[in-house]
């Protein structure tokens, strides 16, 4: 008896350090006044990614109003130096294509592969691709001037040395592997009916290749919460829309690969067919049915440790909730409510992201009534349940990003967001917070 009360005041002992999270600094930059319009360009769930670090420079992209004003737009790139210190955002505007759809599918996304050159994919929506890629490493072999000719590279419908199909094409991602070389993720037809095809970038070779279609729809098609690179395997859970209607999404699946998307398994380890359907041998992982309020496209992540982590919400015990999915190292799921104190997440509203470092789960949640963003931590020792707030983002009206790259290499999580308010006074952000871990 006297060992067990040794035990238990050994452990209570124990809990203030189990969760020793904190954010040290905070500092924020407005990026650009928002475009005018009703609908968001920037700040997007699925954009992948919009902020970014290689080697020692942020970019960041991002839309903004063009000289003619209303419905015309640019495509954006900044750079920040970030280590060995913080320096002064420099920006300029690709003033050689002009979007004009005011439509919240037809976002940026990012990439830079390892030979430095920057990518980027754009403006978007059941439409040939559209794709840019700088004409040098200009990454890694930084110029000393940013501007649109220090960049180069025009305009492309197809990617260099690989094959299609390039139309109708919705939700473009990039994600840097292991070797340096890049990922190129992205669907092909129409909400309800589509198939979702990967291909590859060479750094060596400068050309891209076709891995194939690896999600294919059955009268329906899959809404991917990302596509997670780490340690040498791939990482995509999702979920499936029957018809254009939202309200048709339904249950949660999941699949890595460890060559880079050639080749798939199941959470248990069994290898499935490509291209995966939804009635794959154990590619489901929990059945929640249509009507739901699953959102599609919300968030995932990977740790260092091995474990895979995604958010999606769902209202399965009668209210709406945001859910932790975790997968372990041995293949093994749980699915666990994130309990903090936000507003009931509406329908349709604010999607989140999810971001690790070390033993340390941050998940960045609108709250979408209080238009605020808050930053929530937990910690493995506390099996990620021990949520404890961090910080808030006032005046939010946006969907965070963050930069998966610089929180890998410091302790610094760098969120992408936009200001609500009206046109004028709505600015797109960028927020570093310090860490403590």
């Amino acid at each position: 008896m006297a060992f067990s009360s040794q035990l238990l005041l050994f452990l209570t002992m124990l809990l203030p350090f189990a969760h020793s999270i904190s954010v040290t600094s905070t500092k924020y930059w407005n990026i650009t006044t928002d475009p005018q319009g009703s609908v968001r360009l920037n700040g997007l769930a699925f954009q992948q990614h919009a902020l970014t670090t290689f080697g020692d420079y942020q970019y960041v992209a991002f839309y903004s109003t063009g000289p003619k004003g209303y419905g015309n737009h640019y495509v954006n790139l900044g750079r920040r130096r970030v280590s060995p210190s913080v320096g002064e955002w420099q920006y300029f505007a690709f003033t050689d294509y002009e979007q004009k759809t005011l439509d919240e599918h037809n976002t940026i996304s990012v990439g830079i592969s390892g030979d430095g050159k920057i990518h980027l994919s754009f403006d978007h929506h059941d439409v040939p691709l559209n794709y840019r890629v700088s004409s040098s490493g200009i990454a890694k072999t930084v110029p000393e001037q940013w501007t649109q000719s220090a960049s180069g590279g025009s305009v492309q419908h197809s990617l260099p040395g690989s094959s299609g199909p390039w139309t109708p094409l919705t939700y473009p991602r990039f994600e840097r592997i292991a070797n340096g070389d890049l990922l190129m993720e992205f669907r092909i037809g129409q909400s309800g009916a589509g198939d979702s095809y990967i291909h590859r970038y060479s750094s060596t070779s400068g050309q891209w290749s076709n891995i194939g279609k690896y999600l294919q729809g059955q009268d329906n098609n899959a809404y991917i919460n990302g596509l997670t690179s780490l340690d040498g395997k791939l990482y995509v859970s999702w979920t499936v829309r029957e018809t254009p209607d939202a309200s048709t999404n339904h249950d949660f699946y999941f699949a890595l690969s460890e060559d880079d998307g050639r080749t798939w398994k199941a959470t248990n380890g069994n290898s499935v067919s490509k291209p995966i359907t939804p009635s794959t041998t154990g590619i489901k992982v929990y059945t929640i049915p249509q009507n739901s309020e699953i959102i599609n496209q919300e968030a995932q992540c990977a740790d260092s440790k091995g474990r895979f982590h995604a958010l999606m919400r769902d209202k399965s015990s009668g209210t709406a909730k945001f859910y932790h999915y975790l997968r372990t190292v041995s293949g093994t799921f749980s699915k666990t409510a994130i309990n903090v104190a936000i507003s009931t997440p509406p329908y349709l509203s604010y999607r989140g992201k999810l971001a690790s470092a070390g033993d340390n789960l941050f998940a960045i949640l609108p709250d979408a009534p209080k238009s605020t963003v808050t930053i929530w931590g937990a910690t493995a020792a506390g099996d990620f349940k021990d949520w404890k707030s961090l910080a808030t983002i006032p005046n939010m009206n946006c969907e965070p990003l963050v930069d998966y790259d610089r929180l890998a290499k410091s302790s610094v999580l760098s969120v992408f967001v936009r200001q609500g308010g009206p046109f004028g006074d709505r600015k797109v952000q960028v927020w570093d917070f310090g860490l403590a871990l």
